[in-house]
């Protein structure tokens, strides 16, 4: 779907970009040109880039949380049904030749100590995920829900930076380690 304004545009070129190349290798002029916009436009709607930065990171979210929507809006499957399509969806990602990490980690690695806005946006993506994932171990009726979400962040972060570094589909199956990880926190039948 084209974007619906020039604002939609500028953000949806800069998230495409900052994906693929980073965030200090993509200048604003590349930004401006892909997006067809003057810096005048650029600049009325994202004063600075790391101001662009938040509103890609806040994208990115967005984007995120319509496809976790889409996977997960099976009412009829378990919670324990919708954390394994969690991760069987992120090791298909991960195994992508255009998968480049989470954006929000990699702005992170980039802008850790140097803009608090951007480390604020990147802190409640995570805090989302990691919300996302309490919720769904509270509806499986876990032993130390809270833990168990913790744990499968851990297992889905970690196996996303190694595909990153590796440029790899791994070679372990992620939805075993999930199940295996659940196992252990479901109450004794």
């Amino acid at each position: 779907m084209p974007p619906n304004t020039k604002q939609d545009a500028i953000v949806e070129t800069a998230f495409r970009l900052f994906k693929t190349n980073g965030f200090y290798a993509t200048g604003v002029d590349l930004i401006m040109r892909e997006a067809a916009v003057s810096k005048r436009t650029l600049y009325k709607y994202f004063p600075t880039k790391n101001e662009l930065i938040v509103a890609v990171i806040r994208h990115y979210q967005s984007n995120y949380r319509e496809r976790l929507e889409a996977l997960l809006g099976n009412a009829s499957e378990s919670a324990r049904d919708k954390i394994r399509a969690i991760f069987h969806d992120a090791a298909t990602w991960f195994g992508d030749v255009n998968f480049h990490g989470c954006l929000a980690v990699n702005a992170m690695g980039e802008f850790a100590g140097k803009d608090q806005a951007i480390e604020n946006a990147c802190r409640q993506f995570k805090q989302w995920e990691l919300g996302v994932l309490q919720e769904l171990c509270h509806g499986i009726g876990a032993r130390q829900a809270d833990q168990l979400a913790y744990k499968l962040w851990v297992l889905l972060e970690g196996m996303s930076a190694i595909a990153q570094v590796n440029k790899a589909s791994s070679p372990v199956d992620m939805v075993a380690m999930a199940d295996d990880i659940i196992e252990m926190h479901l109450p004794a039948r």
